[in-house]
């Protein structure tokens, strides 16, 4: 019966049909595709909302990251300005030395400088010069300086025991440091 069809009625049925077909498929296709938009659409915004939380919680994880790392700097800090208090408190003050021998001089010795060191291991050998009335003076000074429990030895040279008035004395006091005050 399509033999009957004159060619030109031919060419527009064949050509009314692929406008069909196209439209069809179109029609098919974009409904396919509104369908697959419509049931993605919901995950999307799920998934854009709840990276959106995830990025903002790793923001304030990252805040509070950078906070401990700075409270640990400065516990660090503090520890450390702890620990070298401690070790300082632990060091001897000159001061009490100073007081100690003043103290143990007498009225007849007259103490004219001290010197005190520091060292790592405690203090050195301090050095004590003045001037003292007589001889007995002198050594009844370097006795009570020997007393002492943080006075291991007293290096008392003999050249200052040449005059009998008047003397012009230098003393070595040797620190326990063990016993130290």
């Amino acid at each position: 019966m399509i033999n009957l069809i004159p060619p030109k009625a031919k060419k527009s049925i064949v050509a009314e049909y692929w406008v069909r077909v196209t439209s069809t498929w179109s029609y098919l296709w974009a409904f396919t595709f509104i369908c697959s938009a419509a049931i993605i659409f919901p995950a999307f915004i799920l998934v854009g909302s709840q990276v959106s939380v995830y990025e903002e919680s790793a923001l304030q994880a990252s805040a509070k990251v950078a906070d401990y790392k700075s409270a640990a700097t400065g516990l660090v800090k503090s520890s450390q300005q702890a620990s070298a208090i401690i070790n300082e408190s632990r060091v001897p003050q000159f001061s009490t030395y100073v007081t100690l021998f003043e103290s143990l001089q007498g009225a007849q010795v007259e103490i004219e400088r001290i010197s005190i060191n520091r060292t790592v291991d405690g203090i050195d050998p301090i050095q004590i010069t003045g001037t003292a009335f007589d001889r007995q003076s002198l050594a009844t000074f370097r006795d009570r300086l020997l007393e002492q429990e943080v006075v291991s030895e007293v290096d008392l040279p003999i050249a200052n025991l040449a005059q009998d008035r008047d003397i012009n004395f230098s003393l070595t006091l040797i620190i326990n440091n063990e016993n130290s005050i």
